[in-house]
């Protein structure tokens, strides 16, 4: 993932994506407010109007991913309902096989058929970007940057700083897997 690959505003968004997860560290940015400020810069950096990030869980042999928060158009929305492995199993395989989902035109994406009509189409989603990230070689969270209104095609530039948000997201969540385990760690929910 050379950095050389990205363009302009992608360097700018990981820079400021960077400048956010110092302040997090430094105890001067909470993690909603860290969210808040993060989401809408890589969505900026991406040239997409919606972003959000999921958090994976495990029940049995079957994952699920929880939207923790979404950014869409400006503005941060409800999150939305979880997606199950059991009603989609291609997209969760498509995770696992390739380390990354980008479908530049996601409404007929053999891998996103079974979200079609219950998310893709009420959303207007046309464009998908999923990028997972992980702790100690498990999966913990997921980037997603989504396009509605039109299909765009994802450059490399667009894959490569969504590789390096999700870099950045494994780091900021082993940093707070590890906060989780401190005496102290009640002072850093939320």
């Amino acid at each position: 993932m050379p950095s050389e690959i990205l363009s302009d505003p992608g360097r700018r968004a990981l820079a400021r994506i960077r400048h956010c997860v110092h302040l997090h560290e430094q105890e001067l940015l909470g993690l909603d407010d860290f969210f808040s400020q993060a989401l809408p810069v890589l969505a900026e950096g991406l040239g997409c109007d919606r972003v959000s990030v999921w958090t994976y869980s495990q029940r049995g042999p079957q994952q699920a991913l929880h939207c923790e928060r979404l950014h869409h158009a400006g503005h941060d929305t409800t999150p939305l309902p979880p997606l199950v492995e059991q009603q989609h199993p291609d997209y969760f395989r498509e995770l696992d096989r390739w380390g990354i989902l980008s479908a530049n035109d996601a409404q007929s994406h053999p891998a996103l058929r079974s979200m079609r009509e219950a998310y893709l189409l009420p959303h207007d989603i046309h464009s998908l970007l999923d990028v997972p990230f992980a702790v100690n070689g498990r999966r913990t969270g997921l980037l997603c940057g989504e396009q509605t209104g039109a299909p765009v095609e994802w450059s490399a530039a667009q894959i490569s700083l969504m590789r390096q948000a999700g870099v950045i997201g494994s780091l900021l969540m082993h940093r707070l897997q590890g906060r989780a385990r401190r005496p102290d760690a009640l002072r850093f929910a939320g």
